[in-house]
């Protein structure tokens, strides 16, 4: 009974923090994926049910662990800082300490190899500070810019580049913050990062598909911005700028997809093959 008590409190400790991030942070720094993180996080550990409760049930009465103690310990300090300091970004990453810490101390290391990858997961809900979000989005829009340039210079379209300022015709294009792909980047691999997890197969395979999700979405976002110029090249700014530009998202979905579900084939190919 007391253990239920324990939760309900870290539930009321951290729920000033997922308010806040609900409500503003993670749309100012267009991290809207982290919505469903959470709820995927809890869906993940209600899959685990039956392990959850063999080890419940396993678990020494009594016995606690120091190291688990001095995890949630630094978790708990970490939030005390986030909440003086008013920083929101150290509240948050402390969610992940204070559960490892809390779990392994209440129930043992055992529960803390089950539920590790659901705690882990929840990293993906906390917002980036925006010093490091321009250092990583900045980057990828200039690639994507340059990118975009020699392509379509190599197929003899007019086009000419201005440091993040691209001109194809009479039409000029801003590589803004979406147009770096981080958005739909860190989306596909917050999805594809579970499917990958709850997939059949060995480790092996996990981790290959795995690696291959970063540069699928950055080839897709690519796509999208070739094909951003080309229908703003044919038919206007308007056409280019507007229903395209708002929804060619899900082009990078596509691409991804298409590409992890190739190079999965050939790997259940390739393992059904040295069998």
């Amino acid at each position: 009974m007391i253990n239920y008590v324990i939760w309900i409190l870290v539930a009321a400790l951290y729920a000033p923090v997922f308010a806040s991030l609900y409500s503003m942070r993670w749309d100012s720094v267009d991290y809207t994926h982290a919505y469903f993180i959470l709820p995927i996080s809890l869906w993940l550990t209600w899959r685990k049910r039956r392990e959850i409760k063999k080890i419940f049930q396993e678990a020494v009465p009594g016995k606690k662990n120091l190291f688990s103690f001095c995890i949630l310990f630094l978790g708990l300090l970490m939030f005390i800082f986030g909440w003086r300091q008013n920083y929101i970004f150290i509240q948050a990453l402390s969610l992940i300490p204070f559960l490892f810490g809390l779990t392994g101390y209440l129930y043992g290391i055992n529960m803390v190899k089950t539920l590790s990858f659901p705690i882990l997961y929840l990293l993906l809900l906390v917002p980036p500070p925006f010093g490091i979000l321009d250092s990583i989005t900045l980057p990828m829009r200039h690639g994507i810019s340059v990118a975009t340039e020699a392509i379509l210079k190599l197929l003899g379209y007019p086009i000419s580049r201005e440091g993040l300022l691209l001109t194809i015709g009479y039409n000029d294009i801003f590589m803004g913050q979406p147009c770096s792909g981080f958005r739909s980047l860190i989306t596909m691999f917050s999805l594809v990062l579970v499917y990958v997890y709850i997939s059949k197969g060995n480790m092996t395979k996990k981790l290959i598909l795995t690696s291959f999700i970063v540069p699928m979405a950055l080839v897709g976002n690519l796509v999208r911005v070739i094909t951003l110029c080309l229908i703003t090249f044919y038919f206007g700014e308007e056409v280019g700028q507007g229903f395209f530009h708002n929804f060619s998202g899900i082009v990078i979905f596509i691409i991804t997809l298409l590409g992890l579900m190739g190079v999965e084939a050939i790997l259940d190919r390739k393992l059904k093959s040295t069998v």
